[in-house]
């Protein structure tokens, strides 16, 4: 392959862009004229105001948006708490073939209600017990009667204990 020379390097350069917008013109071109990517664009854009026009002409306004997105949040609530649920049965099957054998792995799956002030020792809670029963009694003496509806937030924890009977 020839290398491009100091002297004739412009040349080469002009001669060899020329070639290939040539050929590329002559591949992509409709026979009108014009590049076959343009003709794609305009039938988008036609297609996409057509449709835009549908919507407008069914009447969906902002308020049936709305209606959209909380139909969309409550499925992905639902299935959240569905799949929750699934694997709080697994968690008791666990656990009820765990009892045949004699080993505890899995405690239980279960939630645990908090407030915001109180989010810091959740965690170091849940850790330092195997049980949750040590959240309760902090929760009783700190008061959690006066928890507002904004700060409640749900925790999913996943409490378990491994025995020594391993068989």
């Amino acid at each position: 392959m020839p290398q491009l020379d100091k002297l004739t390097y412009f040349t080469q350069f002009f001669w060899s862009c020329l070639l290939f917008f040539t050929f590329y013109i002559l591949i992509c071109n409709d026979r009108d004229g014009v590049l076959g990517i343009s003709i794609i664009l305009k039938l988008r854009n036609q297609m996409l105001s057509h449709r835009a026009n549908e919507i407008e002409s069914k009447g969906l306004r902002t308020g049936s948006l709305e209606d959209i997105l909380k139909k969309g949040f409550n499925t992905g609530i639902s299935y959240m708490y569905s799949s929750l649920f699934e694997v709080s049965q697994w968690c008791q099957a666990v656990d009820f073939f765990g009892k045949k054998k004699k080993i505890t792995l899995i405690a239980s799956f279960g939630e645990i209600l908090a407030s915001g002030r109180i989010e810091g020792n959740i965690f170091y809670l849940i850790l330092e017990s195997s049980y949750s029963t040590a959240f309760w009694e902090f929760l009783s003496k700190t008061g959690a009667g006066s928890i507002s509806k904004n700060d409640i937030m749900l925790i999913h924890a996943l409490n378990g204990q491994e025995s020594g009977n391993h068989i």
